[in-house]
Order: structure tokens, then sequence, then C-alpha cells
């Protein structure tokens, strides 16, 4: 199998599981921890998402719009 670096611009902010959950109208399930710290994720295309906190941090780094031309 091949390997693959990508490059995405997104924009991100804090959001835990339970308000992740609220904001597209879903109820939590009985065995998620709605405290768990992650983002809500929008992408270029308006889709948005939500991502567990290590997996976004590891993944993701904060630019400045100044760098983003």
């Amino acid at each position: 199998m091949n390997v693959y670096v990508g490059t995405k611009i997104l924009k991100a902010q804090p959001m835990n599981l339970g308000d992740y959950n609220k904001h597209r109208g879903w109820d939590i399930p009985a065995d998620e921890d709605p405290e768990k710290e992650g983002y809500l994720v929008q992408y270029s295309d308006d889709y948005q998402s939500w991502s567990p906190k290590d997996v976004f941090e590891a993944a993701y780094r904060l630019v400045s719009a100044d760098e983003i031309k």
C-alpha cells in the first residue's frame, strides 16, 4: 500500500461531544461520554463533523489568517 500526506484548510472550535450532539439535534447515545473534549470541524464545503481533542490536535495546527493567501 502507498503512503500519502494530505493537507486541508478547515475551521474548528472546541466543543465537547454532548454539545456537538445538541448542535446536530441528536440524542447522545447512552454509551457515549457527553463531556468528552473535542472540536466541531467545518470543512471548505461546509460539511461539519466532530473530532476528539487528541486526534484533532495531533493532525492540525492553528494558523493566522495572514498565513492563508
